[in-house]
Formats: structure tokens, C-alpha cells, sequence
């Protein structure tokens, strides 16, 4: 169990390796920032369904 304030996730490890590579790209410190930055990215666009969002998170 994660300490308190901390949340954790499971992601396969094809998104795992995908974040890693954003990670390098973008001088991305941790995985944690690697997901927040992508997380933000996709809010900062225009709304999208639960499959567009899927299909993102696939990419």
C-alpha cells in the first residue's frame, strides 16, 4: 500500500516503454512526470470520448 498522498498505477509494459521513450524525448525526470506531462497534454485539448481517449493512451 502507497504511502499517504501517493497513488500508484498499473500500466502494460508496452506503455511502460512508451512513457520511457517520452521520457528520453522530452527530458522527462521520472515516469511519474512522464504520465502527468501526458496526462496534461491530452486535457489541454479538445474534449474527447472515452475512445479517442483510449486510442491515445494505446498510441
Amino acid at each position: 500500500m502507497p504511502l499517504d498522498g501517493y497513488t500508484t498505477i498499473t500500466i502494460s509494459k508496452e506503455t511502460a516503454t512508451k512513457l520511457s521513450r517520452g521520457m528520453a524525448h522530452d527530458d522527462l525526470g521520472t515516469m511519474t512526470i512522464a504520465i502527468d506531462y501526458t496526462a496534461q497534454l491530452a486535457l489541454d485539448e479538445e474534449p474527447m470520448t472515452t475512445v479517442e481517449l483510449a486510442q491515445l493512451l494505446y498510441h
